[in-house]
């Protein structure tokens, strides 16, 4: 009984090893099967992620490359003018890009108006354009090829296209890329645009201003050609015999004469001024000078008009000082001229005075004022006090203008003071340097005399009455002196006669004064050459000088205008440095 119970017993404990065995095993199939699908889930995950690397790496290494490409491009044509060339070029490097197959780009022509220009790079591709494009970026229907409109300042300038095979979720991101490419072009266009418009409009203001030069200095001739032969007539006339009624015509020729030639230095000064051509000539000057002129000036004058002129002068006035005498002179002969003329009884009185290390002039007048409405336009151009019909005082109406003008060149100051029928005062103030060498030994050579009546001439000049005029100012200078029409009858006759000095008119038919001189002096020619010119600007001064003429005479010239320079040349030929 034990035995068989044993056996029942380990027939069972058999059956349930039996059944734990295939339970472990049904445990490590199933087990292991999981195993086998984790595995192959991780693998699979591994190969996603990876692909999505590559593809997030492709798609960085292009954004790159494109970035790359954009930054040099924008360096280049900020340094070099867009071209043709260089458009190609960009095409060439954008083609190469992966994914990329092939760039167009369709634009206005750089050069031609009205012409399109299309460049192409990378394999040929049929473009799916659309010609009512609105949008600035359009993508094909295939989503196979990019079209960004280039805009211009004004309308659009073209079309940038470009072939691609890309993933749809790069898209947005590729079209944003391309579009600063667009950008870019546009901006360089534009840039060279404006920078062609800036140097035509450059060239433009140049050849209005060389054109404005030629019609002032053109003008000047014009206009003080004959006023030369004029004056200087009238100068030669009042040493002849003549009688009374003659006299008083004569001094009304002269008058009128004068009152010309100051309106028109006035018309031209302020054409100068209108065209930035008004320049001052600094050097060295005595104030004392300045005020004998002017007291000679104006002196007469006021006792022609019945009124007391008086001018004080300073003690405390340097010697010399540094700036342009004769604009100052005109500054003077303006204000005070206008203090006379607006002054009925009384007296104008003029100081000349040293303040704040400033040369100071005051003009005082006891004449009839201007009032407070009328003195903030005062020295606007061609504003005068009295504009009516029947106006007692005639003028342009510049001089007040020109003067506020030469005055704020020379960094100076001009105060108004005024009241109605009490009289007025104007006050300039001008910062004038004092020149460190001293004149002094030069101007006691200047006052001793030269025998000039020994001295040989030559006169070239074309207007017939200023031959005549010149010829018997010389005459009265005790010199003869041969005249020529034009420069190449004075190379001619020097061929054959030599002459101590020639006054060589500037503008003249056939071979100007420029000419003539620089051939002689290509020849060798080392006598003094002065020029008679109607020119007053420094360009046309410069001009002078530089083709080797020694000094220059303005027109209209006087009398003791010719036998300054020619003492002045005479003691330079026998003393030569």
């Amino acid at each position: 009984m034990d035995l068989e119970r044993q056996i029942v017993l380990l027939k069972q404990k058999v059956a349930r090893e039996k059944a734990c065995r295939k339970s472990a095993e049904q445990l490590l199939e199933d087990k292991s099967n999981e195993l086998f699908l984790a595995k192959k889930m991780v693998e699979d995950t591994l190969v996603h992620v990876q692909q999505k690397a590559e593809q997030d790496m492709a798609f960085l290494t292009f954004k790159i490359y494109l970035d790359s490409i954009l930054l040099d491009f924008s360096q280049l044509f900020l340094k070099n003018s867009i071209s043709d060339t260089l458009l190609q070029r960009l095409l060439n490097h954008i083609s190469h890009v992966d994914s990329i197959s092939a760039v167009q780009l369709k634009i206005q022509s750089i050069n031609v108006a009205d012409k399109i220009t299309v460049l192409n790079a990378g394999g040929w591709t049929q473009w799916q354009e659309s010609a009512e494009q609105t949008s600035s970026c359009r993508w094909s229907s295939d989503h196979r090829q990019l079209h960004i409109i280039i805009d211009g300042e004004e309308s659009k300038l073209g079309v940038f296209s470009v072939a691609l095979e890309t993933k749809k979720e790069w898209q947005h991101t590729i079209e944003k890329q391309l579009s600063l490419f667009s950008e870019v072009i546009s901006v360089a266009y534009q840039r060279k645009y404006l920078l062609d418009r800036t140097i035509l409009e450059m060239h433009r203001a140049e050849n209005s201003e060389k054109s404005t030069r030629d019609f002032v200095a053109m003008i000047n001739h014009e206009l003080r050609t004959p006023l030369n032969g004029l004056l200087g007539s009238a100068d030669l006339m009042a040493d002849t015999k003549i009688d009374t009624q003659q006299a008083r015509l004569l001094t009304t020729i002269h008058q009128s004469g004068e009152l010309l030639r100051v309106i028109i230095n006035d018309l031209l000064d302020f054409s100068k001024m209108s065209a930035g051509m008004l320049e001052l000539l600094i050097k060295p000057f005595e104030v004392v000078s300045v005020s004998r002129v002017i007291d000679d000036i104006f002196s007469i004058r006021a006792e022609d008009k019945g009124l007391q002129f008086e001018l004080f002068f300073s003690e405390q006035i340097p010697l010399e000082l540094l700036g342009d005498a004769e604009r100052i002179k005109q500054i003077l002969v303006n204000l005070i001229g206008n203090a006379l003329k607006f002054t009925s009884e009384g007296k104008v009185s003029v100081y000349f005075l040293w303040e704040n290390e400033q040369l100071v002039f005051n003009i005082v007048d006891t004449g009839c004022g201007i009032s407070l409405d009328k003195q903030s336009n005062l020295f606007e151009p061609f504003v005068q006090v009295d504009n009516s019909s029947n106006r007692k005082h005639e003028g342009t109406g510049l001089g007040l203008s020109i003067c506020l003008h030469l005055i704020q060149e020379m960094q100076g100051e001009l105060i108004l003071t005024s009241e109605l029928d009490k009289g007025s005062e104007f006050k300039v103030c001008l910062p004038l340097a004092i020149p460190a060498k001293n004149m002094q030994t030069t101007q006691v050579e200047e006052e001793i005399d030269y025998p000039i009546h020994e001295l040989t001439l030559l006169v070239v000049e074309d207007i017939k009455m200023n031959q005549v005029v010149i010829e018997m100012m010389l005459k009265k200078l005790g010199l003869n002196c041969d005249i020529k029409n034009n420069g190449e009858e004075a190379l001619r006759y020097l061929e054959q006669h030599n002459v101590d000095i020639i006054l060589m008119d500037c503008r003249m038919p056939i071979m100007d004064g420029f000419e003539a001189t620089r051939i002689l002096r290509q020849q060798g020619y080392t006598k003094p050459i002065i020029a008679l010119t109607a020119g007053t600007t420094n360009i046309e001064c410069e001009e002078c000088l530089a083709c080797g003429m020694d000094a220059i005479v303005n027109k209209p010239y006087q009398l003791k205008d010719l036998e300054k320079i020619l003492n002045h040349w005479g003691k330079r030929l026998s003393n030569p440095l």
